[in-house]
Order: structure tokens, then C-alpha cells, then sequence
């Protein structure tokens, strides 16, 4: 008779293996060409209206275009994963973004721009959510706050990348060959995903017509079980048929609207902030050199924040961690937008604070998210909570570049984020109050 093995007791109980580190890292990777993708076009943008004659923050279609592709990936690609696996999902979304990037190098209107952007933004909105619920799926549960931070924090290092690539680029190049490089790295990244990205083992757990491959990927977590006869078990609900209601369902339905909420708000900052900064520092004096250079010390101040909070959320709370980033981001926007004849290196530092607020509080939400949901609905909860974070993320960026077009100071603008920072704490505080019913084990047979 099988002797049966819970694949989550044994993640749970066993000091993180190769297979798990490999998806971790390959996981990351998927964020990093993603963020490098979705930040490219912040940091071209004023070369763009320059080269094309517009005047500031008239590229906000182009910006927002890529936004609303972001949020309908999110919404309707990225819970495909919950029926037909998180590893072909992340695998072709890198392949769409990929080519589609490369085709932006055609664009020559605002409005071919704009179209490219969207469809790019559908690849991108589908690969995200997915990398993350893989990689937490992979994780033990009391380290997986660490791993969706460290995860989440390939979205930062790729917006530093854009920024070093449009800062010696750009002036020898010209603004396309920033996307080269954009649209080669993920189509490269592909080829590697589909020879060494394992599939989630709790998806494949619950999934009866995959349980030799669930088995092989238990083998591989536990090399002892050798050609033992063995029935993988799993504490979730059978998947495939995973719906926007069963977010609600459970007692969910509160910590569902706190999430998307607190995704809103969140996103709405997080792209406010970096898709009008460079565009913004260059109104304030500064040249593009020292605009991109600033930028990328936000960047550098969200991967500071993202494991630093990762490392202290397993310890003191995912909660508060995340209240006490959006209060970072409060006293960084209210200071960069008030202090305005700061130097040049206490402006940087105040940017790196709001960085590491911002960009902290996101990665903190994608953590907070893949522990409310279920194996069996995780893709469609992140999705959902992202793509609703999305219309945040087009709403913040289309108010304040039509805004900038007519804004005396540039960086006063920047106050406005204070109101979606206080709705957002206080739709943690709700959210901190809610707790996930237990489910009960599945076999698979």
C-alpha cells in the first residue's frame, strides 16, 4: 500500500533544498526583466517628448497604455495558471513581452507607442503574479515572507537596470536601444525557464493526472523516498476551477476588499512616483543624467526596504511591517514634495526613503496576499488583487501627468500621495485583523 507524504509538511519541515533555491532565483529573475520592461519607458520618456515635440506630460498614454495591458493581464491571464500550471503561464508571458518589446522599437506616433505599450503590458501583468505564487509555493511556510520579498524585489533591481541602460544608452543610441535590451533579456530568460523552472509541487499535487510529476518533484525535495510507492498529499482544495467568487468565499470576503484596497493605494504611489519622477527632476533643474541617476537611487532605496522588511516580517509580523513602510513613504513624498531647495545629495536621500517606503509596502502586499489565499485559488487572488491594483497604478500617473502639464513646482504634485498612503494603513490595519480558515487535507491518488 502507498505510503502517503504531505508535500506541505515536508516543505515545511526541511531546511530549503536546490530544486526550491532554483525556483526562488528563476523566479526573481522573471521579476527582474519584467520591472526592467515596465520602467524602461519611465526613463526614456523625456528624451521621447523632446524627439517628438510634446510638451511635459503629454506621454501619458504611452504610460497609462502599458498600465491598462498590466491590469487585464492580471485579471485574465494570470489566473489561467490556476488551470493550466504556473510554469507554462510564466513561460509564455516572457515570450509575449519579450517580442512585443522589441516590436516598440517600430513605434513612431504616440499613438503606435501607446498600442505596442498595452499589448507588452498583458505579458507582463501575467507573468508577475505567477512568479511570486510559484516561488511561495515553494516555500516553507515560516520563510515564505522572506522569499515573496526577496522574489519581489527582482521588480526594483530590474527598474535599476532600465535606469543604468538609459543612462548609457541613450545618448550614443538613442531611446530604442533601450528596449533591445528590454525585449532580448525575457525572450532569453524563456529558453532558460523552460529547461529549469520546475512546477509548482502543491499545484501539481492536487491535479490526479499529474501525480507522476508531483511525485518526481517530491523525490526531488526529499532524495530519501528513493523508488518508495508513495501518495502525495495536500492540505488544499482541488484545482482547476478556480473562480473571482471563491476569493469571497470561506470568510475571505473582507480580507479580499482589504487586499485589493490596500493594492490600490499601494500601486497608485508606486507608479505615480516612477513614471513622472525623471520627468519631474528635469522640471526641477536637474539634467537627465542626474534625473535617471536619482531615479535609480529610489530603486536602490525599494530594494534596501524589500529585504530589509523581508528579513523582520517572519519576526515581527507581515502586518506591521508593511504599516511601517507606508509611513516611510508619508515622510519621504511630504518631505521631497515640500523642501525644495534642498542639495542635490538630500534630495537623493529623501527619494531613497520614499523608495524604500513605497516599493517596500508593495512587496510587503504580494507577501501579505499569497498568505491569505489557498494553493488552489492563489494565481486568481494575486491576480485579482494586482489587477485591481493596476486601475490604482493608471489613476496616479494620468492625474498627476495632466497635473505636471500646467504644475508651477513640479515636485509639489507629490503631496497628493498622502491620501492614498493613509487609506492604504488602514486597510492593513483591517486586513491584520482577518485570519485564513484552515483547510483540511486532499490526497491525491
Amino acid at each position: 500500500m502507498a505510503r502517503a507524504v504531505n508535500v506541505s509538511d515536508i516543505i515545511d519541515s526541511r531546511a530549503v533544498g536546490g530544486l526550491q533555491l532554483r525556483a526562488f532565483l528563476l523566479c526573481a529573475l522573471v521579476l527582474v526583466v519584467d520591472g526592467f520592461d515596465v520602467q524602461a519607458i519611465t526613463y526614456v520618456a523625456p528624451t521621447i517628448t523632446r524627439e517628438w515635440g510634446l510638451n511635459r506630460g503629454e506621454l501619458w498614454p504611452a504610460l497609462t497604455g502599458g498600465l491598462v495591458g498590466i491590469m487585464l493581464g492580471a485579471i485574465f491571464l494570470a489566473p489561467l495558471a490556476d488551470r493550466f500550471g504556473r510554469r507554462r503561464v510564466i513561460v509564455y508571458s516572457c515570450v509575449a513581452f519579450g517580442a512585443l518589446t522589441l516590436l516598440t522599437l517600430a513605434a513612431d506616433s504616440l499613438l503606435s507607442l501607446a498600442t505596442l505599450r498595452f499589448l507588452t503590458g498583458l505579458g507582463l501583468g501575467s507573468a508577475l503574479p505567477n512568479a511570486i505564487g510559484l516561488a511561495s509555493e515553494y516555500a516553507p511556510h515560516k520563510r515564505r515572507a522572506l522569499v515573496v520579498m526577496f522574489v519581489g524585489s527582482g521588480v526594483s533591481l530590474g527598474a535599476i537596470g532600465a535606469g543604468i541602460a538609459a543612462t548609457h544608452l541613450v545618448e550614443p543610441f538613442g531611446w530604442r536601444a533601450v528596449f533591445v535590451v528590454g525585449g532580448i533579456l525575457p525572450l532569453l530568460l524563456a529558453l532558460l525557464l523552460a529547461g529549469w523552472l520546475p512546477e509548482s509541487i502543491r499545484f501539481a499535487a492536487l491535479i490526479p493526472s499529474r501525480k507522476a510529476e508531483a511525485k518526481r518533484l517530491l523525490r526531488a525535495l526529499k532524495p530519501e523516498l528513493g523508488d518508495d510507492d508513495v501518495e502525495v498529499v495536500s492540505r488544499d482544495s482541488e484545482v482547476g476551477k478556480a473562480a473571482v467568487s471563491d476569493l469571497f468565499a470561506d470568510g475571505r470576503g473582507v480580507a479580499t476588499l482589504c487586499l485589493w484596497v490596500t493594492f490600490f493605494m499601494s500601486l497608485l504611489n508606486v507608479y505615480l512616483a516612477i513614471n513622472w519622477l525623471p520627468t519631474s527632476l528635469e522640471a526641477s533643474g536637474y539634467t537627465r543624467t542626474q534625473a535617471s541617476s536619482m531615479t535609480t537611487v529610489y530603486h536602490v532605496g525599494g530594494v534596501v526596504g524589500t529585504y530589509a522588511f523581508g528579513l523582520l516580517m517572519d519576526r515581527l509580523g507581515a502586518h506591521r511591517m508593511v504599516l511601517f513602510a507606508l509611513l516611510c513613504a508619508a515622510v519621504g513624498f511630504s518631505t521631497f514634495a515640500t523642501a525644495t531647495d534642498m542639495q542635490q545629495w538630500a534630495t537623493t536621500a529623501i527619494l531613497a526613503l520614499a523608495g524604500v517606503g513605497v516599493i517596500g509596502a508593495q512587496v510587503g502586499a504580494n507577501a501579505l496576499a499569497s498568505m491569505t489565499y489557498p494553493v488552489a485559488i492563489r494565481a486568481t487572488g494575486l491576480g485579482w488583487a494586482l489587477g485591481v491594483g493596476r486601475v490604482g497604478s493608471i489613476v496616479g500617473p494620468t492625474v498627476v501627468g495632466l497635473m505636471l502639464a500646467s504644475a508651477v513646482d513640479a515636485r509639489s504634485v507629490y503631496l497628493w500621495c498622502l491620501a492614498p498612503i493613509s487609506i492604504g494603513i488602514v486597510a492593513v490595519a483591517l486586513l491584520q485583523r482577518q485570519r485564513a480558515p484552515a483547510r483540511e487535507p486532499v490526497t491525491v491518488s
